[in-house]
């Protein structure tokens, strides 16, 4: 199993040179310092980043990674802080992805933006340059009002208890699938979290399907030796983190997808 560990400028694979064996050659090789020292020219400075914990030194000097990039020029949206979230990896397994993070001060919470409006630019490798990464960052810059003017719609919507509970469990099902039965993810984990308002609820199930530390039942099952299912059964036991950091962040986007839709209602 992959988990994720923390990596700063100086750690692999950031600062890795070369691609992994194998890769085609029309495969072009950034190492993603120049890409931090690019967005730093756009007015993005690196903030904290995590890595695929991978199982040789060869897979973890070229395995995807996530970095995080603050602006002093974006603004602070009710204790929400606007980052960049890069995407990228040096073994084929993923593009280069750069889009909008949320920070969230109260519960040292990092979210990921994907919205229809509100999208991350993806560039494959396959004649990937600077400029464009450039070019990218800085459109970042000029699209954060969208960022915040959807954080303050969010928060000024209100959900009833029966569409909370109805996001949550469509949050919970993107992690756990169809064998997700129950779990409290909307317990206010601080007192800042009591508000019924979409932005707030989000939050709260957000940060209990990607930390866990709550009870979850999921159902399961038996098989004989043809692999035939004999027994479907329910168990319960505690949630655990999301921690590979390429997963915590597709989870991220696709519990923000699903948030999305019910500003709206």
């Amino acid at each position: 199993m992959y988990s994720a560990t923390n990596i700063t400028l100086t750690s692999a694979p950031v600062t890795t040179e070369t691609q992994i064996e194998g890769l085609t050659p029309r495969y072009s090789h950034i190492s993603t310092t120049r890409i931090a020292d690019t967005l730093r020219e756009a007015g993005w400075e690196f903030s904290d980043g995590t890595t695929r914990r991978a199982r040789t030194p060869e897979r973890a000097a070229h395995a995807a990674h996530v970095l995080r990039f603050r602006n002093a020029a974006m603004p602070t949206i009710n204790g929400n802080i606007i980052e960049a979230v890069v995407l990228n990896s040096h073994d084929g397994s993923t593009a280069f992805e750069l889009g909008f993070g949320i920070y969230r001060i109260a519960c040292a919470n990092g979210l990921v933006v994907r919205t229809a409006t509100v999208g991350s630019v993806r560039l494959v490798h396959s004649g990937l340059i600077l400029d464009n990464v450039f070019n990218a960052a800085k459109s970042l810059a000029d699209r954060a009002p969208e960022v915040a003017s959807t954080v303050e719609r969010w928060s000024g919507t209100q959900l009833d208890h029966d569409l909370a509970l109805q996001m949550s469990s469509r949050m919970a099902r993107a992690r756990w699938g169809e064998r997700f039965v129950e779990a409290d993810l909307l317990s206010p984990r601080r007192m800042d979290d009591t508000r019924s308002d979409l932005w707030t609820v989000f939050n709260r199930a957000q940060e209990s399907v990607i930390r866990g530390g709550m009870d979850v039942t999921l159902t399961r099952s038996r098989r004989n030796e043809a692999g035939e299912v004999t027994d479907i059964f329910e168990t319960t036991r505690k949630a655990t983190a999301i921690r590979g950091a390429l997963k915590q962040m597709r989870l991220n986007q696709d519990l923000f997808a699903i948030a999305s839709e019910y500003a709206h209602n």
